[in-house]
């Protein structure tokens, strides 16, 4: 796990429970994110730093799914919430 990856996983996590609240849910059960084959991200760092990250938040025990994609580009594509 790097910093790197840490530090988007915390990003990525604060988007989601923004739209969490505003969707009026009480906990994420899934995410996908598509991460792009040029972006810097290391899809392993950022899939082992993700449950760490996720402990004692409202997307703790959620399942991440990570789409390789060509491009740049590091995007929360979907989200499941209940």
């Amino acid at each position: 796990m790097t910093v790197h990856e840490t530090k988007l996983c915390l990003s990525l996590l604060a988007l989601a429970s923004e739209h969490l609240e505003r969707s009026g849910g009480s906990r994420i059960v899934a995410l996908r994110v598509r991460v792009g084959e040029l972006s810097g991200v290391v899809p392993e760092a950022l899939a082992s730093a993700f449950p760490i990250c996720a402990e004692r938040t409202a997307a703790a025990g959620a399942e991440l799914t990570l789409e390789p994609v060509p491009g740049r580009e590091l995007e929360l594509q979907e989200m499941e919430v209940i």
